[in-house]
């Protein structure tokens, strides 16, 4: 029942805008966070650089909360790529990818909670600090 609700809020979640800033392949459902073994023959994982804090500053709400998603996605996707090094008793390679996604997830937070002082409705600004605190 829950994987039944969750493959048919994902595609909602993540429009194809927001679908091209990630590094996985463009499987819908929950069987894009699987982790295949790499190929002998495969080329190591690139990044780019992590998303800074200026940068978000320019986005939307609604563009910020995409980004979010879209890195939530990654750092699972990474962190089932690391357990199956690890099982295999290899390292992971670029492990700089689990640290890019980090510091960007935590630099939305960041510029959402900027926002937040925006807003001059105490009850507002409680309500999203809770929902922020909740990410």
């Amino acid at each position: 029942m829950l994987v039944r609700s969750l493959q048919a809020a994902l595609p909602a979640l993540l429009p194809r805008s927001a679908a091209a800033l990630s590094t996985s392949s463009a499987r819908r459902g929950l069987e894009e966070l699987i982790v295949l073994p790499p190929k002998e023959d495969a080329q190591l994982p690139t990044s780019g650089r992590t998303w800074e804090a200026a940068d978000l500053r320019k986005k939307s709400w609604d563009d910020l909360h995409k980004l979010w998603f879209v890195l939530l996605k990654e750092r699972t996707r990474l962190q089932a790529e690391k357990a199956m090094y690890r099982q295999q008793q290899q390292r992971m390679p670029n492990v700089t990818r689990v640290a890019k996604v980090r510091k960007a997830m935590c630099r939305i937070k960041l510029v959402l909670s900027e926002r937040i002082k925006e807003h001059e409705d105490p009850n507002i600004r409680m309500e999203l600090k809770a929902f922020i605190d909740g990410m």
